[in-house]
């Protein structure tokens, strides 16, 4: 056996190990720690966090003084959310039901809840220690900063950022290698593919930050909207299969019931498994992209008053948009046909809509999936930005970004995907352990801003 065969075997076992009951207990264990450290403020607080997140955007005099001042926290936020809602929503919903189960959907809503405090101390402490770009618009920010500043512990901070450029660098052929592989299943050339995705990356990456929100504040609303609005109409087809469809949750939670293979294999601790590890791929907690992201929003009065906005944003790619497919898969009964990931999402479309759905259920799918190559490409800009304060070599990964996604084009990227969880297993091992040991700054912080209701004033009052 060559040297590479026994690298590439190595990767292959710690990526089977990393992903099974170790990043699960890092990061439900991790996430419920930090709740206890924040005080359970996505519970406490929910109400609070909604009127001044979503809440404000009908404030226009609002959003056009916080646009004024650049990057507004609402852009941020729906740059973050393009990274985020993708295709783990349609594919990463499907597959977790149809291996473990309808009740993997309850075990998706216990992964979202602590998530939830997971990414709100990623921003919190992304905005906190972050700094201006020397070399251009925006912050350097993100989970090496505040390893580097906060924890003082230059060679994690490093090892973390090392970790995350390598998965940041491969997974643009992730997702473009999901988008050809389905616009090809319905006679869509790969070139063709190939070249617009291509030009879309190149033309984002020269605008920069400013560019992205621009598309992803208008993107990601209209394709959320879209799935939303679909996936409501074939629940309300179906809503007569409510009370059973309730009960193959909650009860298969705890029992285990899988599609696949009847019931063999459908142990409760597989239902477990597949709802929260589905639910980690979704929103990605703990690995600090989105935290690199939030950041770059001007108009930000506190730490935690973006933190908030992370709390919104896990909340509708968990709790929302994975429960929306969950719920047309099963109450469709689609999920019982024997097939898995994305298939089972078109054919509840398709259950509804004929086969149109099918094209509107891969129309969604593609947005989906482009919005995150785009965010990403920005997220790898930004680290690499502040991780080497070099524009050669940042230029540099951007070149070979484009390459993977010109790659992830025209081959299969199975392979490079093993890369990308290797990454990002190991990425979750430093970042949240950093999180849980900046505990005390995150917890005065979240009490500063909540216990004063975000009065600014009464905040600067209490600090004299």
């Amino acid at each position: 056996m060559g040297i590479f065969q026994t690298i590439w075997k190595f990767i292959n076992a710690v990526v089977a190990w990393i992903w099974g009951i170790p990043i699960l207990i890092l990061l439900v264990g991790g996430g419920i720690i930090l709740t206890i450290v924040i005080g359970g403020i996505q519970f406490r607080y929910f109400g609070f966090i909604m009127k001044n997140t979503v809440g404000t955007l009908f404030d226009k005099e609002e959003q056009d003084r916080k646009k004024a001042a650049g990057v507004s926290p609402f852009q941020a936020v729906t740059a973050a959310l393009g990274s985020t809602i993708g295709t783990g929503n349609i594919a990463g919903v499907g597959s977790a039901i149809a291996v473990g189960g309808p009740g993997a959907l309850f075990w998706m809503w216990i992964c979202g809840i602590v998530a939830m405090a997971v990414k709100f101390a990623e921003v919190t402490m992304s905005v906190r220690y972050r700094q201006k770009n020397p070399y251009g618009e925006g912050y350097l920010a993100g989970p090496f900063m505040y390893i580097r500043d906060g924890l003082k512990c230059k060679p994690l901070a490093y090892a973390f950022t090392i970790l995350s450029l390598m998965t940041l660098s491969t997974i643009g052929g992730v997702h473009s290698g999901a988008i050809s592989d389905n616009l090809f299943a319905v006679g869509v050339p790969r070139i063709a593919t190939c070249v617009v995705l291509t030009i879309i990356v190149i033309l984002v990456m020269l605008g920069g930050m400013k560019r992205l929100t621009k598309i992803t504040d208008k993107m990601v609303p209209v394709m959320s909207a879209i799935y939303v609005i679909c996936a409501v109409i074939i629940v309300g087809a179906n809503i007569g299969s409510f009370g059973v469809a309730l009960r193959e949750i909650f009860v298969g939670a705890f029992s285990g019931r899988a599609a696949i293979g009847g019931f063999a294999g459908a142990a409760v601790a597989a239902t477990i498994r597949q709802g929260l590890a589905r639910g980690v791929f979704s929103n990605d907690a703990g690995l600090g992209l989105q935290a690199t992201i939030h950041a770059q929003a001007a108009a930000i009065d506190h730490p935690a008053q973006q933190g908030m906005w992370a709390v919104f944003e896990t909340f509708f790619d968990t709790i929302v948009i994975c429960s929306l497919t969950g719920f047309m898969v099963i109450f469709s009964g689609v999920w019982q046909s024997g097939e898995t990931g994305a298939t089972l999402s078109s054919l509840a479309f398709d259950s509804v809509f004929g086969i149109a759905g099918r094209y509107l259920c891969l129309f969604c799918l593609v947005l989906f999936a482009v919005s995150s190559i785009i965010s990403n490409s920005q997220g790898l800009r930004i680290q690499a930005t502040a991780a080497t304060n070099s524009k050669g070599f940042v230029n540099v990964l951007l070149v070979f970004f484009i390459l993977m996604v010109v790659a992830g084009s025209m081959n299969s990227m199975t392979d490079i995907f093993v890369l990308t969880d290797f990454g990002n297993g190991l990425v979750i091992f430093l970042n949240v352990p950093s999180l849980i040991l900046l505990s005390g700054e995150l917890r005065g912080l979240t009490r500063e801003w909540f216990d004063h209701r975000g009065d600014l004033n009464a905040i600067m009052a209490a600090r004299k």
